[in-house]
């Protein structure tokens, strides 16, 4: 279920309500009402019990409903004018996302970002007494951000965070550097100015094939001589080794033999350091 103006849910609902992708229907979720259209259906048999924290379909959506969501989207607008007034007003650093009312307008969803935590304790008591409902504020990272505003990704698709990635993990340069991938700013953070989900999607693939291969630096002996290890491609299992009268040959990883550990890193020609500018796009979420 796509709430309008909000966030992505899964939802239960009784089965004499015969739903369709694109219905229209009225939700209840954490005890609001919202007004959302269905975008896919799942036959999960019986239906459980409800449950408090169980988002269900209360009904199809009337004229009526439509009407009102309708004036919800401009009033949502004209809500998110107030807002960027008050934070002006009390000089808050906040860069406000999403401004929504629920179906109902019993209450006021503020979602904004800023680089360190935000007081709005004064901006709420404003906003409630000129708007007169209930005002919740929640401050998001920079990864929530974009999955909310949405957008195309490098690749040419949606960007995962806004259609079916919910559930941010950790991820840092070292698997870009386990996938043999350059460190380079722009090709490695995605609109999030993060670093791309996409790093883990193949890390642990990587990481698995990576330890059945020499590493770099290594001491291997291979049909053509002795040498030093400088790259690999882990997908076709092939090494590159310097030989020791400087001729550069490529093999098998399992058809060369380790003789002597990790040389100094002087001999290696590898990216061991990490750019000010990758680092920055580790942090936080």
């Amino acid at each position: 279920m796509d709430i309008d103006d909000g966030p992505h849910i899964r939802c239960v609902s009784a089965a004499e309500l015969s739903l369709h992708e694109g219905d229209q229907c009225i939700v209840e979720a954490e005890k609001l009402l919202e007004f959302g259209h269905v975008t896919g259906v799942d036959d999960m048999g019986a239906v459980p019990q409800r449950d408090a924290n169980t988002p269900h379909v209360l009904r199809r959506a009337t004229l009526q409903d439509v009407a009102k969501a309708n004036e919800n989207i401009r009033m949502n607008k004209m809500a998110m004018k107030t807002c960027a007034a008050k934070a002006e007003k009390f000089s808050l650093a906040m860069r406000l996302v999403k401004v929504r009312y629920s179906f109902d307008r019993s209450v006021l969803m503020v979602l904004f970002t800023a680089d360190e935590r935000i007081d709005f304790r004064e901006m709420i008591k404003d906003l409630v007494a000129e708007l007169h409902t209930r005002v919740e504020m929640k401050q998001i990272g920079v990864r929530d951000e974009a999955g909310l505003v949405g957008g195309i990704g490098s690749c040419g698709r949606g960007l995962c965070c806004c259609s079916w990635l919910h559930h941010f993990e950790s991820i840092n340069v070292k698997m870009a550097k386990t996938q043999r991938l350059s460190l380079n700013p722009s090709a490695m953070s995605g609109m999030c100015g993060r670093l791309k989900c996409c790093l883990r999607y193949e890390y642990d693939c990587y990481r698995d094939m990576s330890k059945r291969m020499p590493r770099d630096g290594d001491c291997v002996r291979c049909q053509e001589g002795n040498g030093i290890v400088i790259d690999k491609n882990i997908l076709e299992q092939m090494v590159k080794v310097r030989l020791d009268d400087q001729r550069i040959v490529k093999c098998k990883a399992d058809s060369v033999q380790i003789i002597a550990g990790r040389r100094s890193e002087s001999h290696v020609a590898t990216e061991d350091e990490i750019p000010e500018e990758v680092k920055h796009l580790e942090g936080g979420t």
